[in-house]
């Protein structure tokens, strides 16, 4: 029979873990009790290993993949997970944290009270651990834990987030979860492959298995506030019962239908300020820093963009994402990649501006993700064909007759959504090839990105161009 554990007690022998790698955690064996299943062999950063450690080497349990929290009597459920640090210095999830596979045929009957993800993760014993991409996974070193419980403030949200994911299993559209679907709680697919599917009980389609899990954006904002002590963080629900959809949808309301030059007056703004858009959506919602860093808008991952629409109709720019090293785009695949993943867990709050008698008016807003079927298709098939040309080594088509390199790359009139072109201060703004180029010899090329056609930005906001 296996040790049972008291709550104080958890904490405690994850707190004995702290400032220890996972390899010393191997050779002390804080509890005595170790199971035969656990795998110390492997070498490669397979996920399980973290967690299974702990329940073996640290609590004594064998590995086990109950419907109930891992301390039953406590009532808390044991993870452990990982956060980086960033180019800028800044700190963030390095992943989801994934809890409870979705059961298609019997959570739909639930409330979220009676709920299995709720008896399951109300309680998350969490450890972390830090990441760093050189070292062995024996090297990396657990830092902090937390015994973690829906924030009060966060909870209207993740219960939200629940029922938006089981309202599309009682729609027989379980096959259509998407993760940008929600805001906290997502669902991830979970399953060795593509062809891991299980039945749904409102439609004979069988559906990608997935898992309910706090996004990484989400887990960022943890790691912020519990790790990094970012004290600084600026709420937009401050003051409020309104819900986070409530609240936005009033402060639009407020003011839309006025001009940029309304807004600048209003929400006291120079007029030679650089980025005036950005300022004004910002100060829209009374916030000092950029909306995008916002505590709700972070731990979402809603990303703000401004669309200024020209009088005719046109949309001028197209919409960049940042620039891409070449090889990683060589040596990733697409269901791994950084673009995949993103567009798979984020939505895009549009604020239209369109043109009218000279002047932008403030039109409204547009929350939006990637239809998946978009991103299987059209953006799966630029990024194959990205990565061609670079491990190709056919980056320059030619040399016009201006001196300028037209390359390989997919232009905007490849699949009428997405395209690759610079991204750089200038043409000298470059980095490292991982194969020359086969026209000009160089091991170096201008910085590139992806972007979002203008005329697909067009579509997106058609609502709003009458």
């Amino acid at each position: 029979m296996e040790k049972t554990y008291t709550e104080e007690e958890i904490r405690i022998i994850s707190q004995s873990a702290l400032g220890k790698t996972f390899g010393e955690l191997q050779k002390m064996k804080v509890q005595t009790i170790k199971s035969e299943d656990s795998d110390d062999s492997d070498d490669g950063f397979n996920k399980a290993f973290f967690g299974h450690l702990f329940e073996t080497d640290v609590f004594g349990m064998n590995i086990n993949s109950f419907s109930r929290p891992d301390f039953e009597e406590a009532g808390i459920e044991l993870k452990v997970t990982p956060y980086k640090k960033n180019r800028d210095n800044t700190l963030s999830a390095k992943e989801r944290l994934v809890l409870n596979i979705i059961d298609y045929m019997t959570e739909y009957k639930n409330t979220f009270e009676t709920s299995h993800f709720l008896s399951k993760n109300s309680k998350l014993q969490i450890i972390w651990y830090f990441y760093e991409p050189d070292k062995n996974k024996n090297d990396l070193r657990i830092t902090h834990e937390l015994l973690f419980t829906f924030p009060k403030e966060d909870l209207p949200i993740i219960i939200k987030d629940w029922e938006t994911i089981i309202n599309k299993i009682k729609n027989g559209k379980a096959h259509e979860i998407s993760e940008a679907d929600t805001m906290y709680l997502g669902a991830c697919t979970k399953g060795a492959n593509k062809e891991s599917k299980r039945e749904q009980p409102f439609s004979d389609i069988r559906a990608m298995q997935r898992a309910f899990c706090f996004k990484t954006s989400y887990m960022t904002g943890l790691v912020r506030k519990y790790i990094g002590n970012y004290e600084d963080v600026e709420k937009i629900l401050k003051g409020t019962e309104d819900s986070f959809t409530d609240f936005i949808q009033n402060v639009i309301n407020k003011y839309k239908g006025k001009t940029q030059s309304e807004l600048m007056k209003e929400l006291d703004i120079d007029s030679k300020a650089k980025n005036v858009l950005n300022m004004i959506i910002s100060r829209m919602f009374n916030v000092k820093s950029k909306l995008k860093d916002t505590d709700e808008f972070t731990k979402a991952n809603i990303i703000p963009k401004t669309i200024r629409v020209e009088s005719n109709g046109r949309i001028i720019e197209s919409m960049s994402f940042p620039y891409f090293k070449f090889d990683e785009i060589m040596n990733t695949d697409f269901e791994d990649s950084d673009l995949k993943e993103e567009l798979e867990t984020t939505k895009y709050m549009f604020f239209i501006f369109k043109e009218e008698s000279g002047e932008y008016v403030f039109k409204g807003i547009k929350l939006w993700n990637m239809p998946e079927i978009i991103i299987e298709s059209k953006v799966k098939s630029m990024y194959e064909k990205t990565q061609e040309v670079i491990r190709t080594g056919n980056i320059v088509n030619h040399i016009d007759e201006r001196g300028r390199r037209i390359t390989n790359f997919p232009g905007m009139s490849d699949n009428g959504v997405c395209h690759v072109r610079p991204h750089g201060r200038d043409s000298r703004d470059t980095i490292s090839l991982p194969v020359k180029d086969k026209v000009t010899g160089a091991s170096e090329f201008t910085k590139q990105c992806f972007w979002f056609n203008n005329s697909y930005l067009k579509e997106i906001v058609s609502e709003f161009l009458q």
